[in-house]
């Protein structure tokens, strides 16, 4: 199941490099757990823009923060590309590659990892 229609209060915290996604998760009994995932761990950043399946993306990204939308929380921040210079603000959709099992958040694994959304239109 997507893991935002089962969440509530979602948000991110960014500290010592590492930017964490936390929410509220509603398990198969219909109780609210706090639940955390180490973004970090999933997303990177190829020349500026976001990758499903890299890590560290925080490490080369700039005004990261949740944006709402009809399919979740969007992951939205400036990427550095390789070069120099950035490709402005990207994002990406947390609920394409994360799902709630039982009220746990669980990255979902898959050979198409790379997933991105140009936040300027194009």
């Amino acid at each position: 199941m997507s893991f935002h229609q089962s969440a509530r209060n979602w948000r991110l915290r960014v500290e010592d490099g590492i930017t964490w996604f936390r929410c509220e998760l509603r398990d198969r009994h219909g109780e609210y757990h706090e639940r955390t995932i180490r973004l970090d761990d999933h997303i990177g950043n190829t020349d500026g823009w976001f990758i499903w399946g890299g890590q560290n993306f925080t490490r080369t990204a700039r005004d990261i923060r949740l944006e709402d939308s009809d399919r979740g929380p969007k992951l939205v921040a400036v990427m550095e590309m390789h070069g120099g210079g950035d490709r402005g603000l990207q994002g990406l959709y947390l609920s394409d590659k994360i799902e709630n099992s039982d009220g746990h958040l669980r990255f979902i694994v898959s050979s198409s990892c790379f997933c991105v959304v140009d936040c300027r239109g194009r």
